[in-house]
């Protein structure tokens, strides 16, 4: 039996505004931090990031909480050519509440779903989460 447990909500607004921003029209990286409410368990938006680089995103990701972070990323081809792809990225600090760690773990494949995203990337460490490992991930070289 395969199916995605659906352990937080997505409001339709937030449907609505992840999917004007997997389809915008941008020059640039651009992300949004989504957060889960506890109570009632929904997901948020805390924080959209315009013309960022993936400094400025692994600085305003939480030291201690987990958080999911979608991400445009800029990617500029060898042969000229710009394109944007979209990725997730779930970050799962080490020693965070474990409670807490699993709503996120459990609503990750709910998200990746309603995003319609074929990357979804996990990390522990803020210290991963560099323009290397992004390139990496998404197959860039």
């Amino acid at each position: 039996m395969t199916g995605t447990l659906n352990i937080v909500e997505i409001s339709d607004e937030l449907k609505d505004t992840l999917k004007k921003f997997r389809f915008q029209k941008s020059e640039c990286t651009n992300a949004i931090i989504l957060k889960i409410q506890r109570d009632p368990q929904t997901l948020l938006i805390e924080e959209e990031l315009e013309s960022c680089d993936i400094d400025e995103l692994r600085e305003s990701l939480p030291a201690q909480q987990p958080r999911f972070a979608l991400v445009s990323y800029m990617m500029k081809h060898e042969d000229g050519r710009v394109s944007f792809p979209m990725c997730l990225i779930f970050y799962s600090p080490q020693g965070c509440n474990p409670e807490i760690q699993m709503l996120y773990a459990g609503s990750k494949n709910n998200l990746v779903k309603e995003c319609g995203l074929t990357k979804n990337l996990e990390i522990r460490d803020l210290e991963e989460l560099t323009e290397d490992f992004l390139r990496a991930k998404l197959g860039i070289k």
